[in-house]
């Protein structure tokens, strides 16, 4: 693995946002959301924690895959990745690059919702930690889901209502018990007990990292495909 290859594609990945506008703002739009919900509400007694808990949740789910997908599918439209490919880039230095500007970019933004409720030091930390796990598992399903697709247009077909489920469906667990027996088996969910301040347990440790691994391998053989093809 070579630093410098991560470092000039994530440099180039800075660059390349900073003129993206709606790239940029996607990592906005939930923390504004739940600026507008929890001022709103702020006579609610549970309600600020409820929503900070549920867009927080929405921010590192839908926005990394979204985000990712548009990245990778764009440069892979107009032939960057082969370019790539050519100059022995390896998916694990590609996805460090890529994914980490949109993890850095997720967890910078995700500072504002530790203004909109109180959190102790600890509670802020761990808060931080749960958005990082799962704008890194968001990430990788993004890859996959842009590696998969053909085109820009595909990959945005897909990405916008695969990021629709796995964020939404912690908020419906909320209301329907049967909705959470399916979705305690997904990323999202797991992320979202956390960000609700709910303990780690074995059984979501084990469904995040089973997540993780599925997903990393799945990347790999469309990466893998994707060289085959160029």
């Amino acid at each position: 693995m070579h630093v410098q290859n991560i470092t000039a594609l994530f440099q180039k990945q800075l660059k390349d946002s900073l003129r993206n506008m709606p790239v940029l703002v996607l990592f906005f739009v939930y923390p504004i959301i739940a600026l507008v919900m929890t001022q709103a509400m702020k006579n609610q007694v549970g309600m600020g924690t409820f929503f900070v808990s549920i867009f927080a949740t929405m921010h590192c789910v839908f926005t990394p895959i979204v985000t990712t997908s548009s990245i990778i599918s764009e440069e892979k439209e107009n032939n960057t990745l082969r370019v790539l490919f050519m100059s022995n880039v390896t998916l694990k230095e590609y996805l460090l690059s890529i994914g980490g500007f949109v993890l850095v970019s997720n967890l910078v933004t995700s500072c504002f919702f530790l203004l909109l409720r109180e959190f102790t030091l600890k509670q802020a930390l761990l808060f931080l930690l749960a958005i990082g796990i799962g704008s890194l598992v968001s990430i990788i399903l993004g890859a996959c889901l842009a590696l998969f697709s053909k085109n820009a247009s595909a990959a945005n077909g897909l990405s916008v209502p695969f990021g629709m489920v796995f964020a939404f469906l912690p908020m419906l667990a909320n209301f329907s018990s049967g909705i959470e027996t399916v979705s305690k088996f997904t990323f999202s969910q797991q992320v979202s007990y956390l960000l609700a301040g709910k303990e780690f347990t074995g059984f979501g440790l084990i469904v995040l990292g089973a997540n993780f691994i599925i997903l990393c391998v799945i990347a790999s053989v469309l990466y893998s495909k994707s060289i085959s093809e160029e």
